[in-house]
């Protein structure tokens, strides 16, 4: 088992390496004609700069987060940290919280450094980030408390239900993780998008009257139409939707409104409502549910196999190791649902981009695509099976080209 788990290891990079490395070459494919006008020739130089400068920095994390997993794996490193837990506490789940939450801080503060390096030189020198240090650094520290306070409250009910439950665990672990992603997804906006940041009513005006009179004419209810100050941490634009139902949400960057036209965030809009309509929200919802059910019912077996931790220095099996064991081999499987997933996401997007033209926005929404790909410094040439792989979205060019067609 443990040259298996190496071999996936290294088979999973050699993929993600060939995959960015593919993309990267494919740069300097000739820009297809309707994109044309993106970037000018000074600008297109720019974000062949910016690009480089990111595969250069994405290689070295990559090698360096797999180097240190395959040491951790082949010197007993995992097996020494649960130890130094067991002594610490008897209780097997707090056991498992520590040994967790010890490996999660040991890979932050391994990888802070580039996180740091991308948001302050990189980004920085780009026009991208306008984060301070202090913003930042409070950022790593509420991202840290939330994944501990959060994930922790999540993995204790998960763990005291596998051994409490005996056979009935895989029904009750499904319906509390599913319960747990629908009320993540109703309080998003509400509570964690405000632990970060700002969120303040749109104002009255031409921008608001005509995101309600779009509402009004696709029937589609608004309750709450926020601007987020996105400007705070970085130059980038976007728009998001939230919740269900009452708990519906629009939130709009502060840089998108600086950025675009009224007509051309409307169309975003448009295609937002669009995704609404053709019940693509709940159809993620539904695939989750049965993702969920599908990992639970692989993770019964790694939390169950002494095999497995014995062949990695334990003694008994661990249920923090079979954690991380079971994200270490199912990577494979979740490269491989990732292609129909992104395949059925991109099909979604153009048929919100065909509402958004429906609704009378065609001009706007190609508009507003080019926009969002210049101020985004967005790939304009991606490489073809990089985009069926990876992509939620088409690429801009094929999304201008089917719009044209409505």
């Amino acid at each position: 088992m443990f040259q298996l788990t190496i071999a996936v290891i290294l088979i999973v990079f050699i993929f993600d390496i060939a995959l960015s490395i593919m993309n990267y070459r494919y740069r300097s494919q000739p820009i297809p004609e309707n994109v044309a006008d993106v970037y000018n020739k000074e600008e297109y130089q720019k974000w062949l700069r910016y690009t480089m400068e990111n595969h250069r920095l994405s290689m070295v994390v990559k090698i360096l987060n797999t180097s240190i997993l395959i040491l951790f794996l082949a010197t007993g490193v995992f097996p020494l940290l649960a130890r130094r837990i067991e002594s610490l506490t008897a209780d097997p789940i707090l056991q498992t919280l520590f040994f967790l939450g010890a490996y999660f801080l040991i890979m932050f503060v391994l990888n802070i450094g580039f996180q740091a390096y991308r948001t302050f030189s990189i980004e920085e020198r780009y026009g991208f980030n306008k984060s301070t240090a202090g913003t930042f650094l409070l950022d790593q520290v509420k991202s840290i408390l939330l994944t501990f306070l959060l994930g922790g409250l999540a993995l204790k009910a998960l763990l005291t239900l596998y051994h409490s439950m005996g056979r009935g665990f895989l029904l009750y672990a499904w319906a509390l993780m599913v319960f747990l992603v629908f009320l993540v997804n109703i309080l998003y906006t509400r509570i964690f998008v405000r632990i970060f940041n700002k969120l303040t009513p749109l104002p009255e005006g031409e921008l608001k009257d005509k995101i309600e009179a779009l509402a009004r004419s696709t029937g589609y209810e608004v309750r709450k139409i926020s601007v987020m100050n996105a400007s705070k941490r970085s130059g980038r634009l976007n728009a998001f939707f939230s919740g269900f139902g009452k708990f519906k949400h629009i939130v709009l960057y502060d840089t998108l409104i600086e950025k675009c036209s009224t007509d051309e965030i409307v169309s975003v809009l448009a295609h937002e409502i669009g995704h609404a309509k053709h019940k693509d929200v709940l159809r993620n919802f539904l695939i989750a549910m049965v993702q969920i059910g599908v990992y639970l019912l692989l993770l019964t077996f790694f939390l169950s196999s002494t095999a497995l931790a014995g062949s990695f220095g334990f003694p008994a099996i661990h249920d923090g190791f079979s954690l991380i064991l079971f994200s270490i081999l199912m990577e494979p499987f979740g490269i491989l649902l990732g292609v129909p997933l992104s395949a059925i996401s991109r099909r979604a997007e153009y048929r919100a981009d065909g509402f958004a033209a429906g609704a009378g926005y065609r001009s706007a929404m190609i508009s507003a695509l080019k926009v969002l790909a210049r101020e985004n410094f967005s790939n304009l040439t991606p490489h073809p099976l990089v985009v069926k792989m990876t992509y939620s979205h088409p690429p801009i060019s094929q999304r201008i080209t089917a719009l044209s067609k409505h």
